[in-house]
């Protein structure tokens, strides 16, 4: 009896031609008896459907099993049924197909009087199942299954200091499937897509274009690289490769980087995979240890537009022997000055108490505080701690009884750390001294 076959939804309706009226259910059925026999594959990842060179209206079903890198070996299996509205079971008998014969082989599973047939532990090929009842129905079906696996390999081509070149091997597999009707052959058509990716998260130029990226700016840790290839049938495989990285990078950070002479500059290491250090701290000093003690710059440094101060840097290596250099953080000193008041109201009220020069970056100061008569009611010296400790005239005098209000004069010698003497030798002037009732 001359057949049809059918494809919906993945499973295969064979329909004779002895019937002359269709009804058009979720599957296609027979008319009068409302029979229909199919073979599924419940298990597959995918389907497909078979083009047959010289008989293009035939269609059989293709199903698609994808291995995984989890274990275990792969193999497809088959479900036939008889109609669903059948009074009686079926007999089933199984083969495979042969391109070698070409046909199909001699039956290799055999069921009788059930209401389906599995056939598993299949391999990649073509399957046939003929299903009968004893003589009014002989339906004959056929599917093929492919194990699939696409092929990928993921390893390191090159590195150096200042590299890491990756190199991918991708293959699509290749299903070839034949006519059972005159065995013509055809392939199952089947590319794949691909992308790189690592753990940590690294810089990998056009991860899912270049299937040997060089990466210029190779990672500082050690990582794991994943090349995943992804079949037009769905099924995935993935490689990968540990990387010990052998690359440096120096990073660094001061605290405080402006103030004023002389300045105490802490510096944290931030530096990533580094064994091995030399700082410079832009002042002719030097220190190899991971985390330098503080380092105090005492000499204010005319600051130019291209060159704002003082320039620390760090430079480092790997165990490896790759060097790498931080980039420049300027350090910058205030240049020395003075701003003496004129006036100041020493009433306790916590402002404007104190006759004191404010002042940044100064080595020295020399104070005289003078009454109109001449007679000297104070006097300060210092320099290092001791300047930076002085609060300034209270307003008594020689630190006794309390001066009158009225005008008096100083005279202040100041020197810099960048060596500038303020008003030459001396510094002249008058302050007011106020009593606020």
């Amino acid at each position: 009896m001359e057949q049809n076959r059918y494809i919906t939804d993945g499973r295969l309706t064979l329909i004779s031609n002895g019937w002359k009226h269709l009804v058009i259910l979720s599957l296609f059925c027979l008319t009068g008896a409302n029979l229909h026999a199919q073979i599924t594959a419940p298990s597959a990842n995918s389907s497909r459907t078979t083009h047959y060179p010289n008989h293009p209206d035939r269609t059989d079903p293709i199903y698609i099993y994808c291995v995984t890198n989890t274990g275990g070996d792969i193999t497809g299996s088959l479900t036939a049924s008889h109609p669903e509205d059948a009074v009686s079971d079926y007999d089933f008998e199984w083969r495979k197909y042969n391109p070698s014969i070409p046909g199909f082989d001699p039956v290799f599973k055999q069921e009788i009087q059930v209401k389906t047939s599995t056939a598993s532990g299949l391999e990649s090929g073509g399957y046939q199942v003929q299903i009968t009842n004893g003589g009014s129905n002989d339906t004959t079906l056929v599917a093929w299954v492919f194990i699939n696996k696409p092929l990928v390999r993921a390893e390191i081509q090159n590195f150096t200091c200042d590299y890491l070149a990756m190199n991918g091997d991708t293959l699509a597999q290749l299903f070839t499937y034949y006519d059972p009707e005159d065995h013509a052959d055809a392939t199952l058509p089947n590319g794949l897509n691909f992308e790189w990716s690592s753990i940590p998260a690294s810089a990998i130029p056009y991860p899912t274009l270049e299937l040997n990226p060089i990466t210029w700016q190779p990672p500082y840790e050690d990582t794991d690289y994943y090349l995943k290839v992804t079949d037009w049938l769905t099924c995935q495989n993935e490689d990968s490769f540990f990387y010990h990285s052998i690359h440096v990078k120096p990073d660094f950070t001061a605290d405080p980087t402006q103030g004023e002479a002389p300045l105490d500059v802490s510096f944290t290491n931030t530096s990533v995979n580094a064994v091995r250090y030399e700082w410079h701290f832009g002042d002719d000093s030097t220190s190899t240890l991971e985390t330098p003690d503080i380092h105090t710059y005492y000499f204010p440094k005319p600051i130019k537009p291209e060159v704002n101060g003082y320039e620390a840097k760090l430079i480092a290596w790997s165990f490896e022997g790759c060097e790498d250099s931080s980039d420049v953080q300027y350090i910058v000193v205030e240049p020395s000055s003075i701003d003496i008041p004129n006036v100041f109201t020493p009433n306790d009220d916590t402002y404007n108490d104190r006759f004191v020069v404010a002042s940044q970056s100064l080595r020295s100061i020399f104070v005289q505080v003078f009454s109109r008569t001449g007679k000297k009611v104070y006097e300060f010296s210092g320099q290092g701690t001791r300047l930076q400790e002085w609060k300034g005239w209270d307003g008594k005098i020689d630190g006794g009884a309390e001066a009158s209000p009225g005008v008096y004069f100083y005279i202040i010698r100041a020197v810099g750390w960048d060596d500038v003497e303020y008003k030459g030798k001396l510094y002249r002037g008058t302050v007011y001294l106020i009593r606020e009732k």
